[in-house]
């Protein structure tokens, strides 16, 4: 008797997958898209956080006392404890791994650009066409994706996301040192510590609110929350563009064009 109730069981299981996974394969990509609104490309609707202008670094200077420029996020409320303080004076030009070494730019940073989202079960794929590279990341849905080692970290993260009255929350850690980290033009860094938080919140079909929380001890007093404006412009996604940087040629062209000697024995 207890055998035949297994096999029931079996075959009802068998059953229930097979109707789930036609329910699944059943729907169009059009469907997809209609059913999960957050899919698509999205643009800044300003380019800058709170309105400033991008070029606000928050009164911060370079090595020669030159004003940065270009921040993405609004530098003159970044929350640095005296740590990040001494960072932002010992840092120089020439350790800057985004300008010298041909490195990526890392989060949060490249959230103040385009993003175009697409979508596949258990998991999003979301690209970030961000000058001068082309990144692509995938967020975990449901607690799927890769359980990393203790200590195994990744330059962009490990991104995890769900799903919370309505909103789409992803949630990345596991960041790798980066002299850039909190951002390229700053030139603020970020530890292994670093977690950010991402709250994409729906305005209407159109437009959408970026809410990023960025929390690292071991540079900030506290977490630090911005936020930007995105306006859906498509479907289509942006074009994937080819990059080619020579690490040797960007250092030697930075070494070539910088005009001091902060630590001339380090070149």
């Amino acid at each position: 008797m207890r055998r035949i109730q297994c096999a029931i069981f079996s075959v009802l299981l068998a059953l229930a997958t097979l109707n789930v996974a036609t329910s699944v394969t059943a729907q169009t990509d059009d469907e997809f898209f209609n059913s999960f609104p957050f899919l698509g490309q999205w643009d800044p609707d300003i380019g800058s956080p709170d309105r400033q202008d991008r070029g606000n670094c928050g009164g911060h200077v370079g090595d020669w006392g030159e004003k940065l420029v270009n921040c993405t996020l609004p530098a003159g409320r970044l929350p640095l404890n005296s740590r990040g303080l001494a960072w932002l004076e010992y840092k120089d030009q020439l350790q800057s791994p985004t300008q010298a070494d041909c490195a990526q730019i890392a989060f949060p940073a490249v959230l103040g650009d385009t993003i175009f989202i697409t979508g596949y079960p258990g998991r999003l794929v979301m690209e970030h066409p961000s000058n001068p590279w082309h990144i692509t990341r995938t967020v975990w849905l449901n607690g799927t994706g890769p359980q990393p080692i203790p200590g195994e970290l990744f330059q962009h993260g490990l991104s995890r996301g769900h799903f919370e009255d309505g909103d789409l929350v992803i949630v990345t850690d596991h960041f790798t040192f980066d002299p850039d980290g909190i951002d390229d033009h700053l030139h603020m860094a970020s530890s292994v510590r670093k977690k950010t938080t991402e709250r994409y919140q729906l305005i209407d079909d159109d437009n959408l609110r970026l809410i990023i929380t960025l929390e690292d001890p071991t540079f900030l007093t506290e977490p630090f929350t911005y936020a930007f404006l995105y306006t859906k412009i498509g479907l289509d996604g942006p074009r994937q563009g080819w990059r080619n940087c020579d690490a040797e040629s960007a250092r030697r062209e930075q070494e070539f064009a910088y005009p001091g000697d902060k630590y001339p024995d380090a070149r």
